[in-house]
C-alpha cells in the first residue's frame, strides 16, 4: 500500500489484525520495521506491504478523531 500525505496534517495510520512491514517512508527505503500504527508527517510519502491472512474484515484509519469522522478509514476484505 502506497499512501501520500497531501497537507500538513499528522497522520497515526493504523491497521486492525495486521501487521504491515514498511518499505519507504519520507522517501528513506527501510526493511524490517513491522508495525501496525504508523505516524505520516506532513506531505510526506509511505509504503508498506502486508499479508492479507486474517480473513474478514480489517479496518484501516487514521487515528484523529476529526479525521475519522470525516471519512479517513476503509473497510478492507481479507480472504
Amino acid at each position: 500500500m502506497r499512501l501520500r500525505n497531501a497537507s500538513d496534517d499528522i497522520h497515526p495510520l493504523h491497521l486492525h489484525r495486521h501487521t504491515f512491514e514498511l518499505t519507504h517512508i519520507a522517501g528513506t527505503p527501510t526493511r524490517g520495521l513491522r508495525k501496525d500504527v504508523v505516524m505520516l508527517g506532513g506531505y510526506q510519502t509511505l509504503a508498506f506491504d502486508f499479508t492479507a491472512d486474517q480473513p474478514g474484515l480489517s479496518l484501516f484509519h487514521c487515528h484523529q478523531q476529526l479525521h475519522m469522522d470525516y471519512g479517513f478509514m476503509i473497510l478492507l476484505r481479507c480472504s
